[in-house]
């Protein structure tokens, strides 16, 4: 093949790709629900959180009627903690008390109403 040049290989970017129509839609709602995700993040960390340590203060007692004390407190944008140190107080009886923690998440991650559950410890259960 003396004489002959080879043909010259087009690279070509799009191949395989997003057109670039699609790619300026993508990069403003990613950065959109980043900002969004910010947004909520920040809301559960530094938010009033007054209906959520009511939420853990009912699930520390469980269903007896108790007096809490709040012993620790830690929040972050996906879950908030809590430490108690819980008591039953019955007319004519002792006071039976115990320490619980309680860990309290929204439903999808940074989104939706916050469960509580005991992680550990807890008073004993009243039949």
């Amino acid at each position: 093949m003396v004489g002959q040049r080879q043909a010259a290989t087009l690279l070509r970017a799009g191949n395989g790709g997003l057109s670039v129509e699609s790619r300026s839609l993508v990069r403003p709602l990613f950065a959109i629900l980043c900002l969004a995700a910010t947004a909520l993040g920040l809301n559960n960390t530094y938010g009033d959180d007054t209906e959520v340590k009511a939420l853990a203060e009912k699930a520390a007692c469980g269903t007896a009627p108790c007096v809490v004390k709040t012993l620790s407190e830690h929040r972050s944008a996906f879950k908030q903690s809590f430490g108690y140190q819980t008591a039953l107080v019955e007319k004519g009886k002792s006071t039976n008390s115990a320490s619980v923690d309680i860990e309290c998440a929204r439903a999808y991650v940074l989104l939706g109403e916050y469960q509580c559950s005991v992680v550990s410890g807890g008073l004993p259960q009243v039949h």
